[in-house]
């Protein structure tokens, strides 16, 4: 089927933004190789909705912000379970252990697991995809909470409680708040049995393409083995699978100080 002439016009403006990120009406009409009452026309109709925005000063156009918005819709229907699964399968080899990924549900107020990989060795720490995560107990459920807003995740905490599910669980909000300034300085977070007896995990966040912690990975594994890890070393390779997740979500290496700033 050939294309509308007058949205081919219309992508051709859009086009023309590529390598240049202002332009003036006779611009954008020889890159796009439209006659300038044409690229006139098309640009007023782009700025009425937002997608093209115009310098006051300088009276040059360049690209609005409602093109990020919808940009930002495309991003989220990315199916983050695939783009996550080979360096969660990579992490779960190199830690011998099971590599979890988890998401938070905010109508449910629940953080929930939404991937799972295995290891061949020694035995798995088996939790259901779909299962959910107690927020203050496990280390995915902390990371996804330390990079909430502090009054937020009060009152997602206030609201869930903070059921004690062994005897080192933390189930005061003085203290979770503390072990999420840890968590968000060191960049990471561990749950050394308290969500369970027996077993520890450690997790770190992903980010998205605007620098905000979306998801949360881990690895889990038996509180032997964890042992066994040096805290540095382990936490290494959960940070690096995360950021290599962040990054195929399209999180710039560059932008990662100015996202741990803020």
């Amino acid at each position: 089927m050939k294309p509308a002439t007058s949205i081919v016009k219309v992508c051709r403006v859009l086009g023309a933004f590529e390598e240049r990120p202002a332009l003036g009406v006779m611009e954008v009409a020889q890159r796009a190789g439209l006659l300038p009452s044409d690229a006139h026309r098309i640009l007023s109709s782009l700025r009425a909705f937002g997608y093209i925005e115009r310098d006051p000063e300088t009276r040059k156009y360049q690209l609005g912000l409602e093109l990020l918005r919808q940009g930002h819709r495309v991003l989220q229907r990315l199916e983050i379970r695939d783009l996550a699964r080979p360096w969660l399968r990579r992490l779960a080899e190199s830690a011998e252990a099971t590599a979890n990924l988890a998401i938070v549900d905010p109508r449910e107020q629940e953080v929930v697991f939404i991937e799972q990989i295995d290891s061949l060795a020694e035995v798995q720490i088996k939790l259901r995809v779909g299962a959910r995560a107690s927020s203050h107990a496990t280390a995915v459920g902390k990371v996804l909470c330390a990079y909430m807003p502090w009054e937020e995740a009060r009152a997602w905490l206030k609201s869930t409680g903070m059921p004690k599910k062994t005897a080192r669980t933390i189930t005061e909000l003085g203290l979770i708040e503390r072990e999420f300034d840890r968590i968000r300085t060191r960049g990471y977070a561990v749950d050394r049995e308290e969500a369970m007896e027996g077993a520890c995990c450690l997790g770190a966040p992903v980010r998205n393409h605007a620098g905000a912690v979306t998801a949360a990975i881990s690895v889990s594994m038996m509180t032997q083995h964890f042992e066994r890890w040096p805290e540095p070393k382990l936490a290494a390779l959960v940070q690096s699978a995360a950021a290599k997740i962040s990054a195929a979500m399209g999180f710039q290496a560059r932008e990662a100080r100015q996202a741990r700033a803020g």
